[in-house]
């Protein structure tokens, strides 16, 4: 039997810059009125749901999903502060998704973000109703999720390079095979997140995936290094189609298919300036 799992990651719901449900009243009491960038974001998202399976199996929400409160820049980019009500706003978001899957399962993003602790994470997890970890938490550090027998290793961190990006999951392929004795084998599929940038790498039959963001180039990505060099060209989320009755196969992409369900980058703040 065939089953479906979605994957989203960084919402970075809070942020100026990231998806905001429209209308939703802030911590101030005030109505907030999305601006054009947050605007193609939140209709990219509808467009999504519009086009996925009425049910499916499972939701993975992989960390990020709110933006924290920015202290490295002073909260100058933040629509809301509070790291609760930017919990209420991501579940706002994802909870119609969240009640077409037969079960959630949250991650804890960087703790950047997060909050100390990842107790926003844990917030929007609890609310969400998503499947807790053995230690009792909502929110997975780090999750091996067997489904019918197809091991995926879902976790949301994974190192930024500005050259030869997929160089991160390759080594993330190779620590999986080195730890297959502890982990009762070797992943199917190894599922990442953080970098804002998708990426589907096969490497002699090994499988990794990295998902796309849900936000624009914030201030902090604009300069990080140098401009330029930090820019996704992609929003969006991904798709697993998982076949276990064809697990025997040696070649995982017989049994694990992987699609991007992506919308262009918007041209939104990188006009060249004209005199």
């Amino acid at each position: 039997m065939k089953r479906t799992v979605i994957i989203v990651s960084d919402l970075h719901v809070g942020s100026r810059w990231a998806i905001f449900p429209p209308g939703f009243q802030l911590s101030t009491g005030e109505t907030y009125q999305l601006n054009e960038g947050q605007q193609y974001l939140y209709e990219s998202w509808c467009h999504m749901q519009d086009n996925l399976p009425r049910r499916f199996d499972a939701l993975i929400i992989n960390g990020e999903h709110t933006h924290g409160q920015n202290p490295k820049e002073d909260a100058r980019d933040l629509i809301e502060q509070d790291p609760e009500w930017q919990a209420r706003a991501a579940v706002e978001l994802l909870q119609p998704l969240t009640k077409r899957a037969r079960v959630t399962l949250v991650t804890q993003g960087s703790r950047y973000h997060t909050s100390p602790g990842g107790r926003a994470d844990e917030a929007c997890a609890h609310l969400l109703k998503a499947y807790p970890a053995p230690d009792g938490h909502y929110a997975w550090t780090w999750a091996l999720w067997n489904i019918d027998g197809i091991l995926l290793d879902v976790a949301h961190r994974q190192s930024v390079t500005i050259r030869y990006g997929g160089m991160p999951l390759e080594r993330e392929q190779q620590f999986d095979r080195m730890s297959a004795d502890i982990k009762g084998g070797s992943a199917d599929i190894i599922i990442r997140a953080h970098t804002h940038t998708y990426k589907f790498l096969n490497i002699d039959g090994e499988l990794s995936v990295s998902t796309p963001a849900w936000t624009l180039q914030d201030r902090y990505a604009k300069t990080t290094i140098s401009p330029n060099r930090t820019l996704s060209r992609l929003i969006g989320a991904v798709r697993l189609d998982l076949y276990p009755e064809r697990k025997p196969s040696k070649n995982k992409e017989d049994y694990v298919k992987c699609r991007a369900l992506w919308y262009e980058y918007p041209l939104i703040g990188y006009v060249p300036i004209a005199l």
